[in-house]
């Protein structure tokens, strides 16, 4: 349809009905969806004009965009392979030698009925996507296997959840519920105790003595909360139907952070990507300037240029377009973001001030509509952390300025880490590599949305939380949530240059199904690296159940070394610091064990077989050097095993102590 044809239809819609405003529809070509413009009302000058999208129409079941039959393939296939790929898991599980654990972690271990499961996972996504139709909930359902392939095969091959820190957390809300009051002096997690109230009521609502299992597989549900959050994220910024979910899978094969266990950061990303998607979905705009001046960017192609400096300052002092919902839809949106934002506040350290960066990025470049939301967050964070969390700051306020601690978070985030055996070095080295590789496909991408959109703005809301490094005395596990933060946006823009890429040459695709057929595999290696010393057995909790269970009150509970299941009980009552220079723990691999032992004097003392593999792989120990130092502590009298089955054992000291 020529120009001249729209306009003559514009003026015989307005002539057969000045009332309305008219509309001028461009036929979709090739199979393309079609875009409905809406121009503005007769003598509403000012009006900006809106684009909507308008419904395409869908062939009949079972047929291609043409109205063919589509083949048996792509009907059956992705549901055939999803189906195939879940019934080989519990054969991983039963085949999977679990006590052969080394450096290299799960990956070496985990049965070949384990891997063949993932490739049916990829392959399920793969076939699907390729489909002249692609169904929205079959694609839906091959991204959940694929998580549970992924990120849920450890809950489906260990028989506890793994991850020392889940287990701890698990304590914080076990303390919770017990006394109703979060204890003080215990950890400076219990100043945000939002997330442990939380599963403390639906523990007590549900009448239940634990939550072993929600720890389990607590993993699987929320990272398929993200997987939703960065699909609504890719929608609102690539379009398309294919894109979103390519990008669904590029941020899981990305996320090798392991910050998905049972924990207060975990709810704080669902709350984060909720947030975003709303600023970049309904709430998005983008500044107009009603007079016609031409803005940035240009309006059209053959707009007079103007002064750099002018362009801006017309963009800056325009104020952002009305998004085109209703009110109704807007006021409820603007709602429950302002509920995310509050419950973030309480829930979680960091996360609010990741939130609140991006949130100002969006409001100063004029891209969404509520920047009122910047100051629900705002207040919801001073007024906490100047009441409830008023003692941590007093006490704490270097871990918030960074005191002295010049590069304390780069030294503790890597290079204290990278230690241990062949298996450990090589997974830890693929760890550092692994954010280098997004930022370079991230960049790319940033440069092909530029040109396609003449946008920086998602580069910067991934650059936004590397402002939160100045917290250096936060520890190792800073830089990985300033990975985390920018991942959903760094997948994005990675998946727009995947797809520039793809276009040129569709033959690429085929490269593009490999690389996935890789990077799934590799994430498994890389996540399951500690494996070895995070394992958890059935034993070990019931073993360290029963030790509380004998433990004296106010007695002293502690592990050789922190890893394993200690904390899943006795928070605040057993398991208080023990305050002696240069033993923060009976072991941590620069330690005499022994010393700290004889210095500390607990009154129980647990063994578990994850200490033994951690002196291992890790610290470089002989075999065994965990039966040694039990078998010393047994010899001298000062302790008896009440409990031991190997590498297990439960020590009560025999003489006062301290």
């Amino acid at each position: 349809m020529t120009s001249e044809t729209r306009g003559r239809g514009r003026e015989q819609a307005t002539s057969a009905n000045p009332a309305e405003a008219t509309r001028a529809v461009r036929p979709a070509q090739g199979g393309a969806e079609s875009t409905q413009f809406l121009s503005p009302a007769e003598g509403g000058v000012g009006d900006a004009t809106r684009a909507v999208r308008a419904p395409s129409p869908h062939p009949p079941d079972g047929s291609g965009p043409s109205g063919t039959p589509l083949s048996p393939l792509w009907i059956w296939g992705a549901p055939v392979l999803a189906v195939l790929s879940v019934v080989l898991l519990p054969l991983a599980a039963a085949t999977t030698d679990l006590s052969q654990l080394g450096g290299w972690g799960l990956a070496a271990v985990l049965s070949p009925f384990g891997w063949l499961a993932l490739a049916l996972a990829v392959a399920c996504c793969v076939v699907e996507l390729w489909s002249p139709r692609p169904r929205i909930p079959m694609l839906g359902a091959a991204t959940g296997v694929l998580i549970l392939c992924t990120f849920g095969m450890p809950s489906v091959v260990m028989p506890q959840a793994r991850f020392t820190t889940a287990w701890l957390i698990g304590g914080f809300v076990d303390s919770l519920a017990g006394t109703g009051v979060p204890p003080t002096g215990i950890d400076a997690r219990f100043f945000w105790p939002a997330f442990f109230a939380q599963w403390a009521f639906f523990r007590d609502a549900a009448g239940a003595d634990n939550l072993d299992s929600v720890i389990r597989w607590f993993p699987v549900a929320v990272v398929a909360f993200w997987a939703i959050g960065v699909y609504a994220l890719a929608r609102s910024m690539l379009g398309g139907s294919r894109a979103p979910w390519v990008a669904a899978w590029l941020f899981l094969g990305l996320n090798w952070i392991e910050q998905d266990y049972f924990s207060p950061q975990a709810t704080g990303i669902v709350l984060l990507l909720t947030v975003l998607t709303f600023a970049l979905g309904p709430l998005a705009t983008r500044r107009t300037d009603t007079a016609g001046v031409p803005g940035w960017p240009r309006p059209h192609r053959d707009a007079a240029p103007l002064p750099r400096w002018r362009r801006w300052l017309v963009a800056t002092m325009t104020p952002p377009n009305q998004p085109t919902l209703p009110a109704r839809q807007l006021l409820l949106i603007y709602f429950c973001a302002s509920l995310c934002l509050i419950a973030v506040a309480p829930t979680h350290q960091l996360t609010p001030f990741a939130i609140i960066g991006q949130l100002v990025v969006l409001a100063v470049v004029g891209r969404f509509r509520g920047r009122g939301l910047v100051i629900i967050a705002t207040l919801a964070v001073i007024v906490y952390i100047l009441i409830a969390a008023r003692d941590f700051w007093l006490t704490q306020i270097s871990m918030i300025t960074g005191g002295d601690d010049s590069g304390g978070a780069v030294q503790a985030g890597f290079f204290e880490r990278l230690q241990g055996d062949p298996g450990q070095i090589a997974v830890k080295m693929l760890r550092a590599l692994m954010p280098g590789l997004t930022w370079l496909l991230a960049i790319a991408g940033a440069w092909v949305y530029w040109k396609r959109r003449r946008d920086l703005v998602p580069i910067l809301l991934a650059v936004v939380p590397m402002g939160m490094a100045a917290v250096q005395s936060y520890g190792g596990e800073l830089l990985l949530r300033i990975v985390l933060y920018g991942l959903p946006v760094l997948t994005i823009l990675g998946v727009d240059a995947l797809r520039a890429f793809v276009r040129s040459d569709r033959r690429r695709e085929w490269a593009m199904a490999a690389c996935m057929l890789l990077l799934m595999p590799l994430l498994v290696l890389i996540r399951g690296g500690n494996d070895a010393y995070m394992d958890v057995t059935t034993e070990d909790v019931t073993m360290t159940r029963q030790a509380y269970d004998q433990a004296p009150p106010d007695s002293l509970v502690l592990p050789l070394s922190p890893v394993g299941p200690y904390g899943l009980e006795g928070i605040g009552e057993h398991n208080k610091a023990p305050g002696v220079e240069g033993c923060t723990s009976l072991y941590d691999g620069t330690n005499d064990p022994l010393r700290c032992i004889d210095q500390i004097q607990p009154t129980t003392i647990l063994f578990y077989g994850s200490i033994e593999k951690q002196g291992v792989v890790l610290y470089n120990q002989p075999p065994g050097w965990s039966l040694k130092i039990k078998d010393q502590l047994i010899a001298s009298g000062t302790y008896r095993a009440t409990y031991d089955n190997g590498f297990d054992a439960i020590l009560v000291r025999t003489v006062p102590g301290r």
